[in-house]
């Protein structure tokens, strides 16, 4: 053991892993100004939300207008009434049909930037949303890893057993912004 310990070798070893470890830290590391949205719950969101907590509002019709930067703040807000939630810099662009979402999630203590792209359509009046895209740190993830995670979201917002106060109508992603319409149950 004494031996180990004088060894050059030993020492040259834990500097190249010490070296390894802090370049793929730097290289990892989200670069730029972080998106900084506001934890501001979308309006129309927050009158819905209301008549759900007040309660007797059953049949009653809502519209959700919701643009790119309402988006972003409304995910800010979810995620400051989470910390749990390893993601915060939620920034968001609608485009038709489509949904493109950046952040920097904190994964094993590494701060990495994700961006992805989804789908969203409705099913029985249920939103359905399925990630097309994911990259991490500027890189887009493997297939299998792309549906695990997708699963894994299922998962957790599976909604067959805990079906949602309000029945989705329409919904429509527009360039900048999303429209949805929908009834109280």
């Amino acid at each position: 053991m004494r031996r180990l310990l004088r060894s050059p070798h030993l020492y040259i070893a834990l500097a190249l892993i010490a070296a390894n470890a802090l370049a793929w830290g730097a290289a990892l590391r989200p670069t730029g100004p972080l998106y900084q949205a506001q934890p501001v719950l979308e309006s129309d969101l927050a009158d819905l939300r209301q008549r759900l907590i007040e309660g007797g509002h059953s049949g009653e019709t809502f519209t959700l207008h919701i643009t790119d930067q309402e988006g972003a703040e409304t995910i800010a807000w979810f995620l400051d009434r989470h910390p749990e939630v390893p993601f915060r810099y939620p920034r968001i662009a609608f485009h038709p049909g489509e949904i493109e979402a950046w952040g920097v999630a904190t994964v094993l203590g590494l701060r990495l930037s994700i961006h992805g792209r989804a789908t969203m359509h409705l099913a029985d009046g249920v939103p359905i949303v399925r990630l097309t895209e994911l990259g991490v740190a500027g890189a887009p993830v493997p297939g299998f890893v792309l549906q695990a995670i997708q699963d894994a979201v299922y998962q957790q917002v599976d909604l067959t057993n805990r079906p949602l106060p309000v029945v989705f109508t329409s919904l429509e992603i527009r360039e900048g912004e999303m429209v949805a319409e929908g009834v109280i149950r």
